[in-house]
Formats: C-alpha cells, sequence, structure tokens
C-alpha cells in the first residue's frame, strides 16, 4: 500500500508544472527556536506565518514573510523539540514578531514541478521578555540606567532556502529553512544587558502557497539569449519618422525625442506648465510657476523634508523627517520644549523642564549632585529666591519620577563653633526639605543630615571661598 501511494506522488509531480504568476500568497506553520547566550534554553516550538510574493524576473522573486512566535525557555528539558511547553518549568518567554523580505533565486527553470531557491534579506523583529506565570513584561535597566520594559523592535540580517513543491498549476507546498541574525540595532538597554541579548532565531516553516495573476514569459531574458530574433538594422527613408513621435523626420525639427514625450507641429516636445519636464512624462501636469527648478524627475514638486508642504511654499524646510507641521511647512511644538509633535515620545513634558533629543526629561541631571550656593546672611538658614527657581524647576522633574529619592546635605564654612555649625547646617537643609515639600514632594521621599563644617571645597581663607563652602548638596539614589 505503501509502495503505490509513494509512485502516485512521483506520477503526480512528473506531471505537474508550475505556474509563472506573478503574484503569490500563502500560509504556515513551523519550529522555531531562539540562540541564547545567557543560561536560558529556548527547544524549538510552534510557529505561525504568512507569505506574499512577487515575481520580479524569469529566475528571482521578492518574498515577505511576516510569523509570530511564544517561545518558553526550559533547562529541565531532554529534548530540542517541544509540542506543548510547561509555563511551570520557564523562567521567562520570549515573544517575537518577525517580518522581513528576502531576495530568492531559482536554481532551476521556474516552470520546473520541483525547485530549490536561496535567498538573502532583512527586516525587523518585535520582540518582548515575559513572565510566563503572570503574562507581565520583564524590566532592565536602559541606556541610562533607567529601569525600562525588556522589549525592543530590532533589525534582522536573514538568510534561507526554501524547497517549492508544484501541486497545481496555481498551488505548491513550499518547506523554508532560515536563520535571522539579530544585529542589536533598535535595542536600548544598558552595556551589559546589551551584551547578552540573544544574536539568533532559527526556524523552519512548511506552507501551503497560492499563486495569482497573468503568466511572465519575461521577453526581456529571452531577447539576450536569442540572437536570431534581433531586428537587423533598418535604413530609413526620407519619409520615415525615426523617433516614432508621429512627426515625419523630413518636418521634424527636434530628431531623436523620447518614447511618450507630447510634441508639437515641428516635432519638437511640449512643456504647458513650464517646469523643464516634457508633457506625456509629467506626472504632475499644471505645476504652479513658482515651482519652476524645485521640481523632481518626474515633474512633481520637491518635498525635501518629506512634511507634505513642497519646497517652493515650504518656510522651514529642512525639519527633521516624522515631525507634525503647520501650513507653512514649520514646526508645532505643543509643549514648547524644543521637539516638534510627532517625533516628540512625551508630547506633555512641563514647561521649562529639560530634555532629552526624543521630548522625554532628562535623567541624566541626577548622575551627579545638585550644588546650591545659598546667599545666607550670618546665622540664617532662609532660601534666597535664585535657589527657589531652581528647586521649583527640580520639582517639576522629580514629580515625574516618584522612585527618585533625596539626601540632602547641609554644610558650613568654618566661622563659628562646630556645635553650632552643625546646628545650622542641619536647619538649613531641612529648611530646603521644608520648601520642597510645600512644593507636592512627599517627604518620605527625602533624609536630611546636617554637616556642619566639613567637606570643604575651598579654602576657608577668604570671602569667596567661605561663600562656596556655605551650601546645600541634594544627593539622587534610588
Amino acid at each position: 500500500m505503501l509502495c503505490r501511494l509513494v509512485i502516485i506522488c512521483l506520477l503526480v509531480l512528473s506531471s505537474a508544472q508550475a505556474g509563472v504568476h506573478k503574484y503569490s500568497l500563502g500560509l504556515g506553520a513551523g519550529l522555531a527556536r531562539l540562540y541564547s547566550s545567557d543560561d536560558t534554553f529556548f527547544p524549538y516550538q510552534r510557529s505561525y506565518g504568512f507569505q506574499a510574493g512577487q515575481r520580479i524576473g524569469e529566475w528571482w522573486s521578492l518574498q515577505f514573510d511576516a510569523s509570530y512566535a511564544r517561545l518558553y525557555d526550559d533547562t529541565t528539558s531532554g529534548s530540542t523539540v517541544i509540542w506543548r511547553p510547561a509555563k511551570s518549568s520557564a523562567s521567562m518567554a520570549w515573544s517575537g514578531t518577525r517580518l522581513a523580505v528576502v531576495i530568492e533565486r531559482s536554481l532551476f527553470a521556474p516552470e520546473k514541478a520541483v525547485n530549490i531557491s536561496p535567498g538573502l534579506g532583512g527586516g525587523l523583529i518585535i520582540w518582548k521578555m515575559i513572565d510566563p506565570v503572570t503574562d507581565s513584561l520583564l524590566k532592565r535597566p536602559g541606556v541610562h540606567r533607567e529601569v525600562v520594559d525588556y522589549a525592543a523592535t530590532e533589525i534582522i540580517l536573514t538568510a534561507q532556502a526554501t524547497v517549492n513543491v508544484a501541486l497545481t498549476s496555481r498551488l505548491s507546498l513550499d518547506w523554508s529553512v532560515r536563520a535571522d541574525y539579530l544585529t542589536g540595532l533598535g535595542a536600548e538597554f544598558e552595556s551589559g544587558v546589551k551584551s547578552s541579548l540573544d544574536k539568533l532565531l532559527a526556524g523552519s516553516c512548511l506552507s501551503l502557497r497560492f499563486s495569482f495573476g497573468r503568466r511572465y514569459g519575461w521577453r526581456s531574458e529571452k531577447g539576450w539569449t536569442s540572437k536570431a530574433e534581433q531586428p537587423l538594422a533598418v535604413v530609413y527613408r526620407k519619409a520615415d519618422d525615426s523617433d516614432g513621435d508621429g512627426v515625419l523626420d523630413e518636418l521634424d525639427k527636434c530628431l531623436g525625442t523620447l518614447p511618450g514625450v507630447e510634441v508639437d507641429a515641428a516635432g519638437c516636445p511640449r512643456d504647458t506648465d513650464r517646469d523643464g519636464v516634457s508633457d506625456g512624462l509629467d506626472d504632475c501636469p499644471g505645476t504652479d510657476a513658482a515651482t519652476r527648478g524645485m521640481v523632481d524627475i518626474h515633474g512633481c514638486p520637491v518635498d525635501s523634508d518629506f512634511d507634505g508642504i513642497a519646497d517652493y511654499r515650504d518656510t522651514c524646510p529642512h525639519n527633521r523627517v516624522g515631525a507634525t507641521v503647520d501650513d507653512t511647512g514649520c514646526p508645532l511644538d505643543s509643549d514648547s520644549d524644543g521637539v516638534p509633535d510627532g517625533i516628540d515620545d512625551c508630547p506633555n513634558t512641563l514647561y521649562g523642564v529639560d530634555v532629552d533629543r526624543n521630548g522625554c526629561i532628562d535623567l541624566s541631571m541626577f548622575s551627579e549632585p545638585m550644588v546650591l550656593n545659598i546667599d545666607y546672611s550670618p546665622g540664617s538658614f532662609e532660601i534666597d529666591p535664585k535657589t527657589r527657581e531652581r528647586l521649583k524647576k527640580l520639582t517639576g522633574v522629580l514629580l515625574f519620577v516618584p522612585d527618585t529619592r533625596l539626601e540632602i546635605n547641609g554644610y558650613t564654612d568654618n566661622i563659628g563653633t562646630t556645635v553650632a555649625n552643625k546646628k545650622l547646617s542641619e536647619k538649613r537643609a531641612r529648611r530646603v526639605r521644608d520648601y520642597l515639600v510645600a512644593l507636592g514632594i512627599d517627604s518620605d521621599r527625602m533624609k536630611v543630615f546636617g554637616r556642619g563644617e566639613t567637606g570643604f571645597v575651598a579654602s576657608n581663607q577668604t570671602a569667596d571661598g567661605r561663600a562656596k563652602n556655605r551650601r546645600i548638596e541634594i544627593v539622587f539614589y534610588y
């Protein structure tokens, strides 16, 4: 019985002939494995995918692949393939969506029933690490050591090979094997975390593909191999039209016009809107006279910053790509932080708060202590107006980062007794804390210390040096 089935399959394949159609769509399922660089172990597990293709030559095709897999690590597994992973034995789960474009080249003639197509390409992989029990995102240190989601959108490089088996002229069974190299581009983590990221995703997929669209003969390629079909040299007579513009050569004042160009009675190209691109080749006829010298090769107005406002009426022609602009092409910045709407990742930051290039609060200010050289009167602990303004700006940032804690240290010069200076420094530190509390900062986030006449940063022999020593230092920590 088995022998008969094999013989029937061979007869079907020998009689089948692949169709050379322009487009194709496919659905499939397979296995995927993540090769981790740490102590975790991800066996081969189920994945699902969708494919779309377009033939771009007799031997070449462009393939788009979208697939999804959720992989659980299991260091206790004795096998490299797990059909139904146990969440209870997993410490983490990797969830990834893969989007890739690959150029493939058939090794055999396209009409063959069985073909092999190796290919190279690249794309994106959108992944995240999840707690398998709570199904919540894991956290890791970011670039500035802030706590961020353990997720990223990375650029990948892909190598794959596909075996195509034609079932009918439009239906085929495809088996592909691929390897994706995760470049790390797009993963924004602290260097120690980034160095331990996974580098390879291997996969295999079996899919059913349907081809459609008109059959292609690819005459452009056949013409190179068939010299017999090349036309002989043509001897033009005086009454011929050598450039095919509808005007006989004896009347044509502009011989050699390009195909498709509209000409006048003298055989010369028309350019109705005078933008330098002839009618017939102009995709944007009737452009404004102000666009002269500012159109592309197709006769359409140039928009060099891709903001939807053509350069000839763009008051701000060099915006960052993605910025939201007004009718004059200038960027909108609703929170006035210097980062235009559209590319502002934090569009509602407080006015006057320093932000990074993405429009989010710049947390680098917390990497070192804030020094407040308050202009104290002798024996006083009141805060001067200039320092109050600095503390107001600090409060605006602290309200957005509630996990940040403060250590407020007071220092004095060496004028007076040691005991008195220690008490005075503590009063001054408490005064700063009370002012921050009045501005809305929780007192539980702050610790106060009176350091007295210690930790001098300048000489006490001069008035300027003693003023520098009379200070408040705020240390930030988590």
